[in-house]
């Protein structure tokens, strides 16, 4: 069964009925919502369509990207949002040195170890979205108490570019990483999955509104929507058997 830890289903068109129609195909996936705005429409397709007992999960927090808007009352929305199901994941949170509020104590890294906090408080695993410094993001876990057992949070770095060196910090913390077709364009990244243990290891499509054409989305939804699975069951594979090849 094609699993995609990594999918932003409520950035693509019709996104419930994109969840049906890969639910018909038999593709299970992490849905990730980066913003507040994303969180109740998320969570109403998972309830709908009753995801939960068909593998699907759903990761809910802010994204660096989004720090600037973000407010202290998200924090508490958030929480109530994770709290409504045991098995709902954090993030996608992390550094990205492309956005604003990027540097040791701004504000990206407080709202990373607000989510770090609430992951490991909780239990649940973490999604990491990481540009510009894996370093200082694995010292901000280790700092926490990740990879301390026992512990039921896992750092799931997604889309992952690191070298070998830090695929090894990463498993030292207990956790996974997460091959995109990006991860396979860098050699030092290639190489790095030649050492990373199966159960260790995910693949990913991270798609979302960069995916689709936005100009063919005036078709009827179905047609897209059966366009998209199917386009996603194609990337997940292909990225799936280049990196077991290598």
């Amino acid at each position: 069964m094609p699993f995609d830890s990594h999918i932003h289903l409520g950035r693509l068109p019709h996104p419930k009925e994109l969840a049906q129609a890969l639910d018909q195909a038999g593709y299970v996936y992490n849905a990730v919502a980066c913003e507040p705005a994303e969180w109740e429409s998320l969570w109403e397709i998972w309830q709908d369509l009753g995801l939960k007992g068909k593998g699907c999960n759903l990761a809910f927090g802010i994204h660096p990207m989004s720090v600037l808007q973000a407010k202290e009352s998200h924090k508490q929305e958030l929480r109530t949002f994770l709290e409504r199901d045991g098995c709902f994941m954090v993030g996608e949170t992390g550094l990205d040195r492309r956005f604003p509020e990027y540097g040791p104590g701004e504000l990206q890294e407080r709202w990373f170890l607000f989510q770090a906090n609430l992951a490991l408080e909780l239990g649940r695993d973490l999604q990491i979205h990481c540009v510009g410094d894996y370093g200082r993001v694995i010292g901000l876990l280790k700092r926490l108490g990740f990879g301390k057992s026992p512990s039921n949070s896992h750092p799931i770095f997604h889309r992952f570019g690191g070298d070998i060196g830090i695929a090894r910090q990463i498993l030292d913390l207990d956790g996974l990483i997460s091959v995109h077709p990006s991860t396979l364009t860098k050699k030092s990244s290639r190489q790095a999955l030649a050492e990373i243990p199966k159960e260790q290891l995910l693949f990913e499509t991270d798609a979302d509104e960069t995916f689709w054409n936005a100009s063919d989305t005036t078709r009827a939804p179905a047609m897209v929507t059966e366009t998209i699975a199917q386009r996603l069951l194609d990337a997940l594979r292909d990225v799936r058997e280049a990196a077991e090849n290598l």
